[in-house]
């Protein structure tokens, strides 16, 4: 296996790659998709993960039609800029120059932080040991070189339908967060907080995205990324559809009028209570009572 790895040659061909291109280093500038081009839809970002600029290259000729495409070639500074990047799904070798790609799985998913970022190893490592190190690191698959490239597109279309699934369920009117399948025991916790900091300011109009963070222990952005990943929704819409959810349970017990039910879920506008409870649920709220 060793000489796999020292002959990049070789390793190319594993891969079907044009043997030949440099083994280090990250994506040109020119071939770097931006994740978040201004005046154009985003596309899911993809971080790879590999110390061979050819098995970069390879990727991202062949994914960035569909997904913006980041090469960094050195594990430590994936670690570093991950949650700048907050990519969809990390793609990753395991042998790297400077910490084994199931090391730097490890660090991601024992994070409150990043622990949602799914990971996929993509390596010529084919032992079953190696393929259980990288399983038991938290990797939501693995893949051997050589590979099949519309299995590689099968395998990221399942996690980003399944997060998505995921997603509807966590946002569903009638879903209890208990009864939604987490992929990690840090998401369960970190939405569990969530929305118990968002109950114990229920009836706080005034309540801000910076006491949010604090109450929760983690900075804007780690909380920004953390639940526009899980559920597609920005802090402020999520903290909103939790007091909407609230609000529903409350009236269909019918003790409370519309306007003590709209100031006990912090609205102080009924008027705009009752807009955002029809939008979100697709019936006005006196329905409900």
């Amino acid at each position: 296996m060793s000489g796999i790895l020292e002959n990049m040659d070789e390793l190319s061909s594993l891969m079907n790659i044009p043997a030949g291109r440099e083994a280090s280093g990250s994506l040109p500038p020119s071939s770097v998709q931006t994740p978040f081009s201004a005046g154009k839809e985003e596309k899911p970002v993809i971080l790879v993960v590999d110390n061979n600029k050819g098995a970069q290259e390879y990727l991202h000729d062949n994914l960035s039609e569909k997904y913006s495409v980041i090469g960094i070639t050195h594990a430590k500074e994936a670690l570093e800029r991950v949650k700048d990047i907050n990519p969809d799904i990390i793609i990753s070798e395991i042998v790297l120059p400077d910490l084994r790609g199931d090391s730097m799985c490890g660090k991601l998913k024992s994070s409150m932080e990043t622990s949602h970022i799914p990971v996929i190893f993509l390596t010529a490592l084919n032992e079953k040991e190696n393929i259980i190190l990288g399983l038991e690191s938290g990797a939501d698959d693995y893949i051997v070189k050589p590979f099949d490239i519309t299995v590689l597109e099968a395998r990221i279309r399942n996690i980003l339908q399944n997060r998505e699934k995921f997603r509807r369920m966590i946002l569903a009117s009638d879903a209890a967060l208990d009864e939604v399948g987490y992929t990690s025991s840090l998401d369960k916790e970190f939405l569990d907080k969530a929305v118990e900091v968002i109950e114990n300011e229920l009836s706080n109009p005034e309540f801000s995205i910076n006491e949010f963070c604090r109450a929760i222990g983690m900075s804007r952005t780690s909380v920004y990324n953390k639940i526009k990943t899980l559920t597609d929704q920005g802090p402020n819409d999520f903290i909103r559809i939790i007091r909407l959810k609230k609000a529903k349970g409350l009236l269909a017990l019918r003790k409370h009028t519309v306007a003590e039910v709209s100031a006990i879920t912090g609205f102080s506008d009924a008027k705009y209570f009752s807009t955002s409870f029809k939008k979100q649920f697709g019936v006005s709220p006196s329905k409900i009572k």
